[in-house]
């Protein structure tokens, strides 16, 4: 009976010993898990180094000078006036995440990521990143989203007193800069756009807020038997005439300055707005839109091309640059339901959505 008990006793410790080792493993697991996230909310909330540092590379054109071949730390940095150990530690950070590549001996070489950084690159994003999404008023702006969420106003607008287009168009500089860089960003897009939409059936088409005409050149030259109307502000038109003689397009596209919210040319089969509504609130939003429903022939079709907001829990680019509309410009980006809600109240209706290889998709636009 002794020897029993004594049996019992020890199966109970050692019961009691694995239940423990089990509670035990089970709350390092748990530490462990703790641990994990913690480091990748720091590594999130720390992203804006690396997007900085991303800046910094594209403002000092460092990828132009590993065209033709791996360059010494010490070499790069005197021909791009840096300092030696600062400019290393910042390629290092570039290197780890697959822009750029160093080797043993700290040199540095391209990286397909890094190509895009090369000025000359057919991709290169050199100019956006450094000029458009780098420029340090807009980091300001960011710096002050707390600002955006409390009060629902762009951020830009508190920091400077106005808004960031009346802003860009008092200064030449930055207002090319930005026009550079929307160019930059939309080349690749344009193309890309231009043959997801079959415009064999239209014989006239206006870009509104068309910049310098990268899309509606695109589509011009997939349809040539079809003339346009280029519809921007008044500064964008010495570059944009300039683009359209470049291209040999001058016959067959015309220039026409104003501004969307006084009025839109009329009498187009087509009318195209591209990226220009995120930039503004709803109520504006309305105004444009009404403007193009005034302008349109009862047959008459409009194409916006923007991003539609992917549903719930979905990681999309487009709720990035969501938070960036309203902390820059006040604008927006908007589901589909939004969309049509939008359009609704301008008396219009979506009949069809196009997508694109691009983040943008074609909302296909009809009168009520």
């Amino acid at each position: 009976m002794k020897k029993l008990s004594q049996k019992i006793v020890a199966v109970v410790c050692i019961m009691t010993f694995h239940a423990q080792a089990h509670q035990l493993q089970d709350e390092i697991i748990v530490q462990d898990e703790q641990v994990k996230n913690s480091q990748k909310m720091i590594q999130l909330a720390s992203a804006h180094i690396l997007a900085r540092a991303i800046h910094v590379a594209a403002s000092l054109k460092i990828a132009d000078h590993l065209v033709d071949g791996p360059c010494n730390i010490d070499e790069l940095a005197y021909k791009v006036n840096a300092h030696i150990d600062a400019l290393y530690r910042l390629l290092r950070l570039l290197a780890s995440n697959d822009i750029f590549y160093e080797d043993m001996q700290r040199n540095f070489s391209l990286t397909p990521l890094a190509m895009l950084l090369v000025s000359t690159h057919p991709d290169s994003l050199q100019p956006w990143l450094a000029n458009h999404d780098g420029d340090e008023k807009r980091w300001r702006s960011y710096g002050y989203m707390d600002y955006s969420i409390k009060t629902g106003n762009p951020a830009f607008n508190h920091i400077f007193g106005q808004g960031y287009f009346d802003f860009i168009g008092q200064d030449v500089n930055m207002a090319k800069s930005f026009d550079e860089g929307m160019r930059n960003l939309s080349e690749k897009e344009d193309i890309c756009i231009a043959g997801c939409y079959d415009f064999s059936s239209y014989q006239t088409i206006t870009d509104i807020g068309g910049g310098k005409g990268g899309l509606i050149s695109e589509i011009i030259k997939l349809y040539p038997v079809m003339r346009g109307v280029l519809y921007d502000l008044s500064h964008v038109q010495v570059s944009a005439e300039a683009n359209l003689f470049a291209q040999n397009l001058t016959s067959q596209i015309d220039f026409v300055s104003g501004s969307f919210f006084d009025q839109i040319p009329c009498g187009s089969d087509i009318y195209i707005l591209k990226r220009i509504l995120h930039d503004w609130d709803d109520e504006l939003c309305v105004k444009i839109l009404l403007n193009c429903r005034k302008s349109m022939k009862p047959d008459a079709k409009l194409l916006i091309i923007e991003a539609i907001v992917a549903p719930a829990n979905n990681k999309d680019f487009a709720k990035d640059v969501d938070l960036a509309m309203l902390v820059l410009f006040g604008g927006k980006e908007r589901t589909q339901n939004a969309w049509e809600n939008l359009l609704h109240t301008a008396g219009l209706k979506l009949l069809q959505v196009h997508t694109t290889p691009s983040m943008l998709s074609i909302l296909e636009v009809v009168a009520e």
